[in-house]
């Protein structure tokens, strides 16, 4: 399963419903950013994770399981600590809030949701990610290979203008 489908079936979709209600959206209009946010969360990760370095950070940040509290109790996505976890969350992914505004922005436009609830839901919608992906490192066996896990949540469609808002990213640092 992609990390989006994880992220909408974790809690048979109470992070959803939680988000939705955070940022006052529908439960349709939620899963409609998230079907954008959630690819360019995982190709920023994936962009991450291509050398060495960027996996072993990773998988110390999965393994450390401090941010499954996110999937198990979604009610706190909205609490500042949260937001500030997310934000680095997001600092890391992507390396910019340049690229993070970018994001949004191509998210606000495709989705006709105003961009100020985007900029709310992506540091709510990171640090559920990275939880998910915890969640899913806690429920596979220890035997399973990293790169194998890592791959099947990082898997997503193609977006060519996520792909170009990445590419614009990674030209930047």
């Amino acid at each position: 399963m992609s990390l989006l489908g994880n992220l909408i079936g974790a809690g048979k979709g109470i992070i959803v419903k939680e988000l939705a209600k955070l940022v006052g959206l529908s439960d349709d209009k939620a899963i409609s950013a998230l079907s954008l946010l959630l690819p360019a969360l995982s190709k920023g990760l994936s962009q991450n994770t291509a050398d060495q370095n960027g996996l072993e950070s990773l998988l110390s940040v999965i393994r450390s399981g401090s941010h499954t509290k996110y999937v198990d109790d979604p009610e706190i996505l909205n609490r500042n600590e949260t937001v500030v976890d997310g934000n680095a969350i997001l600092g890391h992914i992507f390396g910019s809030k340049d690229v993070s505004r970018e994001v949004a922005g191509f998210v606000s436009g495709k989705t006709g949701i105003d961009i100020e609830t985007i900029k709310r839901m992506l540091p709510m919608v990171a640090a559920a990610t990275l939880g998910t992906i915890e969640k899913e490192d806690e429920e596979t066996s220890a035997s399973t290979d990293d790169g194998n896990l890592l791959n099947k949540l990082l898997s997503t469609d193609d977006n060519p203008g996520l792909d170009a808002i990445l590419s614009l990213a990674k030209g930047l640092f």
